[in-house]
């Protein structure tokens, strides 16, 4: 019965397994469980899953089952586990979250005599993973493991709910991944005005994976569109807040770190969100003459300069950019420095970078704990290059222009994908608008040695999509073995291919 009056009210598809109602789950409150339901969309959406769930729990007092359908029922929880929601756009700009079917507007003695509604006080979302897709810009935003609670009394127009939230955060625009499982929480009271649809941030605190963020402003849903007014920033200005941005498996214990400097992330999103339109924002990320030394490793990070943003003016999505105007450190005498922008970033990225300095690569596993094997050998960079995306897909390697050096000797590598320690003891690449010429690589490997020259072609194809990487080399060498090229793994499978055949 239940099923089959969703369904005439909806377009789309609604089942579930079963329903129970026990008085005995949640005493003295009566419960009502709901498992395996799903909502399925139908055209446009054939195939699309709007949200289903293992489970879908209703609590209240049991005098409320027994109220006539005019009158309010008064719900103490609402909460669902393991399930999904789907948030769809597609090509037409058309979401599949829209599924109540059109009616003419009733009248208000029909509107008071089928009046039904809730009040909640309570719910929860637990293990719900969080899709949105945008068909149309190409934009995948994924929230998984969400878990969420909310307080509050939906009895009133103006209320104060109490919400705690975590999840796990991803996101890809134009098939290029730009967050990949940032865990982020919040901890936040929000003030709900029911009447004009404004939302609130009061009493709050937020993470990005360890890094504290506080809010204020509000959200208000404004006919066809939202109206955001919304400033953030890092509560303490200490430079572990940098080191905390990054995921715990790869900034490693922050307890045992010492800093010195600044760190400040601040941001401000204002304006409307609609069907052409984003928000303007201004996102900054500063520090000035930083330092950073974990107490178990011997050396330290120096005159760490940062100045960068995120901007939007126009509230245009076409608009966005990323200015990277200063980024500066030193490791023992050592000095390297870049800078750079990425404008056009939803429909034609145009990157404009320069680097320069010397790194001394033993230095970095003396400095920075994430990293697994121990490397060795002097980089040297002068380089610039600005390039724009489309002409990589094309092959427009006119439009790429090119200037610099990058010198590599001494270096060292050893790992399970090499048969021997392999050792470079000098290489130099050159840039130039036409080409990236390899002009030098003298390297040892066991009893092997290798000498090569020539030219790469279709290098940021390969760099940046996965395009097959082409040249023209010249190799020499006086003793060539094969099987220090080969490892044990690649030795092991030939062994057993002999034998089988």
């Amino acid at each position: 019965m239940v099923a089959n009056t969703i369904n005439n009210n909806i377009n789309a598809t609604v089942t579930f397994k079963e329903a129970d109602l026990s008085l005995l789950k949640n005493f003295p409150l009566a419960s009502i469980t709901v498992n395996e339901i799903n909502i399925a969309n139908k055209a446009p959406f054939i195939g699309d899953t709007l949200y289903s769930a293992k489970e879908l729990n209703l609590s209240m007092k049991i005098t409320e089952l027994f109220k006539k359908a005019d009158e309010v029922i008064e719900l103490k929880s609402i909460a669902t586990k393991n399930g999904q929601v789907n948030i769809i756009f597609n090509k037409e700009n058309e979401g599949n979250f829209d599924i109540a079917i059109k009616q003419d507007k009733p009248t208000e003695e029909e509107t008071s005599s089928n009046s039904f509604s809730f009040n909640i006080e309570e719910y929860q979302l637990e293990n719900i993973n969080f899709n949105y897709i945008d068909r149309s810009s190409d934009l995948v935003m994924r929230l998984e493991n969400i878990n969420h609670t909310g307080k509050g009394n939906f009895a009133k127009e103006i209320l104060d709910l109490d919400t705690k939230s975590t999840a796990i955060l991803s996101l890809d625009l134009n098939k290029v991944n730009y967050l990949h499982d940032v865990a982020v929480s919040l901890n936040a009271v929000l003030g709900i005005d029911l009447k004009n649809n404004k939302y609130t941030f009061k009493e709050n605190t937020g993470y990005i994976n360890q890094l504290p963020l506080e809010f204020n402003g509000f959200i208000q849903l404004v006919a066809d569109s939202q109206l955001y007014d919304i400033n953030f920033k890092t509560p303490t200005s200490s430079f572990k807040n940098l080191l905390a941005l990054l995921p715990k498996q790869y900034s490693g214990n922050l307890k045992t770190i010492k800093t010195a400097g600044n760190f400040d992330l601040n941001g401000v999103v204002k304006g409307t969100l609609s069907d052409n339109r984003i928000p303007t924002f201004n996102i900054s990320f500063s520090s000035k003459n930083a330092m950073f030394k974990y107490d178990d490793l011997p050396k330290s990070v120096e005159k760490i300069n940062i100045a960068s943003k995120i901007i939007n003016k126009t509230g245009k999505i076409e608009d966005t950019y990323v200015n990277v105007d200063k980024l500066t450190f030193k490791i023992d005498e050592d000095v390297f420095s870049a800078n750079g922008s990425v404008a056009k970033i939803t429909t034609n990225p145009k990157v404009n970078i320069a680097a320069k300095g010397t790194v001394n690569l033993a230095n970095i596993s003396k400095v920075y704990p994430a990293l697994e094997k121990d490397l060795s050998g002097i980089l040297n960079a002068d380089i610039s290059t600005i390039f724009d995306m489309n002409s990589i897909e094309k092959g427009k390697y006119e439009n790429i222009k090119n200037a610099g050096t990058i010198n590599v000797s001494n270096f060292k590598y050893d790992g399970k994908d090499v048969a021997k320690a392999f050792y470079i003891k000098k290489t130099r690449i050159s840039f130039n608008t036409n080409t990236i010429k390899l002009n030098e690589f003298d390297a040892k490997t066991g009893d092997s040695d290798v000498s090569i020259t020539g030219n790469l072609d279709n290098f940021y194809g390969f760099l940046f999509k996965n395009q097959v990487l082409k040249g023209d080399f010249t190799l020499k060498s006086n003793t060539f073995k094969v099987s220090d090229f080969l490892t044990t793994n690649e030795n092991s499978t030939e062994k057993k291919e002999k034998q089988s055949s």
